[in-house]
Parts: C-alpha cells; structure tokens; sequence
C-alpha cells in the first residue's frame, strides 16, 4: 500500500478513537482532492463544498466501522461520489447550465468537454436520465435496467438506444 493511503488508514483510525486533530490532518491531505473530485460530479462550487463538508462529517460517524486494511482515500472518494450522485438524482440537475462564450472561459479542457456532456443530458427528458445514470453510473445490465423500470428487455433496449443517439446527435 502506499504511503499516502497508509497515512490516510492511520488518521481515519485515530479520528475513530476521537483525535480531533487527525481530522484536522485529513482535511489538509485530502481537502482538495475531495474537493475537485465533488466539482467533477455537480460543477457548482458551492454544492461541491458542502459535500465535502459531510464527507468528513460522514468520516467522523462512520471511522469506527472502517477496516484499516481497506484503502481509505478509495472510502473518501467513494463517499463523496455517492454523495454526489444522490443529489443529481434527487435535484434531477446534473450541471449549472453552460455560460455564454463558454469558449472564452478560462475552463481546464476536461471540465469544458464534461460540461457539454453534462449540458447534453440536461437536455434528457427524466426518464431517459434514470435509464443513462441506471446504465452508465450505476453499471446495470438492460435486463437489470428493464426489471427496475416495469418494462420489457426490447423496449427498454430500444429507449436506451435512442436516447445515447439522442445524446450524440446534441454533442455534435
């Protein structure tokens, strides 16, 4: 295992033990790690700061039940992922919509390309969302996809199909 998870594992255990301190320590570690990885999921900062705010409030609540033979920066990443999955799906909002001249903004590359993906599935009707977040967020297979929704294997298929065309025709 690496020296930073080894260090992480050891600070989740010392806040499990009620160490302030160490929380304080895993703030400085990995604050902006969470941080920009929340701002890949909701693309408004405030939304991202708040999540990372009960991120470790979630750690704090949680540390006792932590195997510190897990990897423990995979545990905080994957805390802040869910966290930011369940507000899009319950807000049903997956982006700030995309500024005028988005071109002329000072946008890292990636986050301009995942902005106009975001954008496009914005344009998704809810129930084409459920089927793309079902599909490509949470992995389901269209059979799993199809129990879920009520529908029939063809017909779920045939939505999923034309909605991922859908999508590729709005980020032409």
């Amino acid at each position: 295992m690496d020296k930073l998870v080894e260090k992480i594992n050891r600070l989740i255990v010392r806040i499990a033990k009620g160490d302030t301190y160490a929380l304080d320590e895993l703030f400085v570690i990995t604050g902006r790690m969470l941080l920009f990885m929340a701002r890949k999921y909701l693309y408004n900062k405030s939304y991202a700061e708040d999540l990372v705010s009960e991120t470790y409030l979630k750690v704090v609540k949680s540390a006792d039940s932590f195997d510190k033979k897990q990897n423990g920066l995979n545990w905080l990443y994957k805390i802040v992922k869910n966290g930011a999955l369940n507000h899009n799906l319950k807000e049903r909002t997956f982006t700030e919509p995309i500024p005028e001249n988005v071109a002329d903004r000072d946008y890292p590359s990636e986050w301009l390309d995942t902005i106009l993906v975001e954008n496009a599935v914005s344009t998704l009707t809810d129930e084409e969302k459920d089927l793309i977040y079902l599909r490509f967020w949470e992995g389901y297979g269209i059979q799993e996809i199809a129990d879920k929704l009520g529908k029939p294997l063809s017909t779920t298929h045939d939505m999923l199909k034309r909605t991922c065309k859908k999508l590729k025709q709005h980020l032409k």
